[in-house]
Parts: structure tokens; C-alpha cells; sequence
């Protein structure tokens, strides 16, 4: 998940070790565990129960790193001291509160307490994990070995000045302006379109947003249930979990916040990548000792783009061990990955036979070609599956895929946008 948050660091508190739970444990856990701040309406809850069993096989239980009962840390600094320490090949289970901090919160909050989270809270983060032998100099690879989440649920928030038709168009108006007609996302002079949408659609009147997504607690293949906050609309979204932020120490001394990937040098971040599921082996720079690696904002899943600036946001449990290359520098991170598009490989021939929606956005910004795409994917939508404009925005988010699909022909580039038409119950 990307956003912006206020200055201020949670005090990395101390690691808790333990095994993962039985249910009984898991229940006073979730019992015992602290509650979090208050959403609008007087929203507080504390955190649903541990996992009762995260890793499964007969090999021996790893050390298990406790982001999830309490806040670790939150920004990126070289000096955090580390949570724990490993060995190349010694497996770790870090496990990760959600990137909004709001836990069970998310069931009940509404789109007018979007505006009134605190965000000093985002991107609580598992770590710092150190790597014996790690030097800089030397690269990281991390091999993620399991994602699963922690809950049954997810969510995705919609704000008016993040995401794609947020931040990228900064005016003094955007808190204010309503998403009421199809026309204004997708028509440069903003005013209604006879028969763009149906006279009876709703259009959830604020821009603020929150939908809910449904799965089982472990669950790491098969789908996450849509049923649409406005109009009921069902679908179901392939799942396929990852971790939007892995990451090292940066290079520089300092304290960055979690927003922007590669915030020092090319140690990682909140790059949200999709493609760094289960079997992955990512790389990155080492710049300090240790290395000091951290995790953290847990998807379970996200088209390419995350447009609307959530893609399904929930607590999550990754494994991940660690290799050291010697005496090798990178730039930047990179990977070996099982797919191109991972959560496209849980769509079944049915759902695969009924084809994508596909559209384009043309022109000299890519910026401006990725708005165009994406402005003609949701007025699509709204018109063929009868969605509401938020309801849209959020599954171009979670199963949209952005592409470039050309950078060659001068002035102009081109851009897509495929959603699969097989996740509606009804793809007309």
C-alpha cells in the first residue's frame, strides 16, 4: 500500500519469541493484545486472534518475530537495533499488522473515517532482522518460503487525494470533490453524460470510500469474495498473498518515512510488488551490517498499478530465509519470481474463457496515458457490470493490471489496462 503519514516514530518495542498457536492460545492472545486508535464513530478494537498454526510440514518451528502484538517500527532508519538475528539458511517468521494499523477496526469503519485515521500509524513494520555475515558491499537475497494471513478479512480505502486521481492531480478542491458521474473521472471538461450510467446507479456521493473483502484465515490460493459496498455486485478475486514492503537499512543515516521505494540508496521498500509471492528470491544491496531486514504491509491481492492506493490491505505472516552474496553490488533490488502475473493463475477455464476487459490510454506522459486507461476501465465497468464509480476504482486496484505497452513510437506511447471478466458472477 503506498500513503503519506505525519512525522513521529512508534518506539520499536521488544521481540516476543514464541512457536506458532494452538487456538485456545491464539484466542487469549487476540484477547490480551492492545487495542488501536480510533477510527470516526468511536471505532476501537484490538486485534483479532493469532494464527493457529502458519507454517505446516514436519520441519522444526522457526523463530518467530512479533510485529503483530506489538509495533516494532514504522520508519526506516539504520540505527533501529535488531529484533533478532539469523543465519544464512535459518528460516524466520515475521508476522505483520495491516499498513493502515487498524486491524478489526476495518470491519466497521466508514468512508467518513477514512478521513480520520491517523496516519503517523501506516506501515507498521516487522524487523529489523539481522543477518550474520552480511557486510556492505555484499547483496541480500531473500527467499520468501510462506505468505499467509493472519485474518479472514481485507480491505481496500479510497481517499480524493491519493492514488492515481489523487496525488497525481494536487488541487486545493480534491478533499471536496464528489466521484458523482462517470463523465468527470473520464472527460478532461467535467459535467454529465446522458445515459453514461443508469439513472438509477448509486454513486456514494463522498469520495472517501471503504470496501471489504472475505477469505479464510491461512488461506493462500483460490479467492477472495467482492460483494460491492454500493450496489451488492459479487466477485470473486484471485488471491495470490505478498508483501508490499521488504526491505534493508538504508544507506544514508536518518529516519525516512515508508512511502517512497528505495528511499536511500536501492534498499527496497514500498515498492508493492505482486510478483513477489511464494518462491520468490529478491536481492538487495547491503549498506550496513547485518543488513537489518524488515517486512511488512501484507497484500493478498493486487493488480499492477494498486491504482487506487490500497490493494487488499490485511495482517499477514511471512517466512522468509537468507543467502549472502559476497563482495557483489546491485543498484537496485531484483528478483527470480514464479510468475509474471501470479494471481492470474487462480482463474479457472471458465472464468478464463470469458476473456478481459482491455483498454488504452495514448499519448506523450505515461502518467497521463495510465489516468486515461484507467479512467475508461472504471467507466467500463460501471456500464457493463452495473458497479458503482468506487466500487470500479477498487477492482482496477486489486485484479486491474497496468502495462506499458509500447515506448517506441515517438511522440506517443501507449498504456493498457486488463481486468478479468470471468470474476463477476454475471460477465454479460
Amino acid at each position: 500500500m503506498c500513503f503519506v503519514h505525519s512525522e513521529g516514530l512508534v518506539p520499536r518495542q521488544s521481540l516476543v519469541q514464541r512457536v506458532p498457536l494452538d487456538p485456545p492460545a491464539a484466542r487469549a492472545f487476540g484477547e490480551a493484545a492492545s487495542g488501536v486508535r480510533s477510527a470516526a464513530g468511536g471505532i476501537r478494537a484490538g486485534r483479532a486472534g493469532g494464527p493457529d498454526r502458519v507454517i505446516s510440514g514436519g520441519a522444526p518451528e522457526p523463530p518467530v518475530v512479533d510485529g503483530y502484538g506489538t509495533v516494532l517500527h514504522n520508519r526506516w532508519n539504520q540505527d533501529l537495533a535488531p529484533a533478532v538475528r539469523v543465519r544464512e539458511g535459518e528460516p524466520v517468521q515475521l508476522l505483520c499488522r495491516d499498513a493502515l494499523d487498524i486491524g478489526e477496526a476495518a470491519r466497521t469503519l466508514t468512508p467518513e473515517g477514512v478521513l480520520t485515521l491517523d496516519l503517523a500509524l501506516v506501515h507498521p513494520l516487522t524487523g529489523p532482522v539481522e543477518i550474520e555475515g552480511a557486510e556492505p558491499g555484499d547483496v541480500l537475497e531473500v527467499e520468501v518460503l510462506d505468505v499467509s494471513p493472519l485474518v479472514n478479512f481485507g480491505y481496500v480505502v479510497i481517499t480524493p487525494v491519493l492514488g492515481l486521481f489523487g496525488a497525481l492531480r494536487p488541487s486545493v478542491l480534491s478533499p471536496l470533490h464528489p466521484f458523482t458521474e462517470a463523465s468527470q473521472l473520464s472527460d478532461p471538461s467535467a459535467g454529465p453524460v446522458p445515459g453514461a450510467i443508469p439513472a438509477e446507479q448509486p454513486f456514494n456521493a463522498g469520495a472517501p470510500y471503504v470496501q471489504l473483502f472475505t477469505f479464510e484465515r491461512g488461506q493462500s490460493s483460490g479467492f477472495a469474495t467482492f460483494l460491492g459496498a454500493d450496489t451488492g455486485t459479487r466477485a470473486r478475486i484471485p488471491i495470490a498473498p505478498f508483501m508490499g514492503i521488504y526491505g534493508v537499512a538504508p544507506l544514508r543515516k536518518g529516519m525516512y518515512r515508508t512511502v517512497p521505494p528505495n528511499v536511500s540508496g536501492g534498499m527496497g521498500g514500498n515498492a508493492d510488488v505482486k510478483q513477489f509471492v511464494k518462491g520468490s528470491r529478491i536481492q538487495f544491496p547491503v549498506y550496513v551490517e547485518g543488513a537489518k531486514f524488515s517486512a511488512g504491509d501484507g497484500h493478498m491481492a493486487q493488480g499492477d498499478g494498486e491504482v487506487c492506493v490500497t490493494a487488499i490491505e490485511t495482517l499477514m505472516a511471512v517466512t522468509v530465509s537468507f543467502r549472502v552474496i559476497k563482495n557483489t553490488v546491485i543498484e537496485s533490488p531484483r528478483a527470480i519470481v514464479p510468475a509474471a502475473d501470479p494471481s492470474q493463475l487462480g482463474l479457472s477455464a471458465e472464468m478464463l474463457a470469458q476473456g478481459y476487459y482491455h483498454t488504452t490510454g495514448m499519448g506523450p506522459d505515461l502518467m497521463d496515458n495510465a489516468g486515461r486507461a484507467v479512467r475508461d476501465m472504471i467507466d467500463w465497468l460501471v456500464r457493463d457490470q452495473g458497479l458503482s464509480l468506487h466500487e470500479a476504482y477498487a477492482i482496477c486496484s486489486v485484479a486491474g493490471d497496468l502495462k506499458i505497452s509500447e515506448a517506441v513510437d515517438v511522440p506517443n506511447w501507449v498504456v493498457s489496462m486488463t481486468v478479468p471478466r470471468g470474476i463477476f458472477e454475471a460477465a454479460s
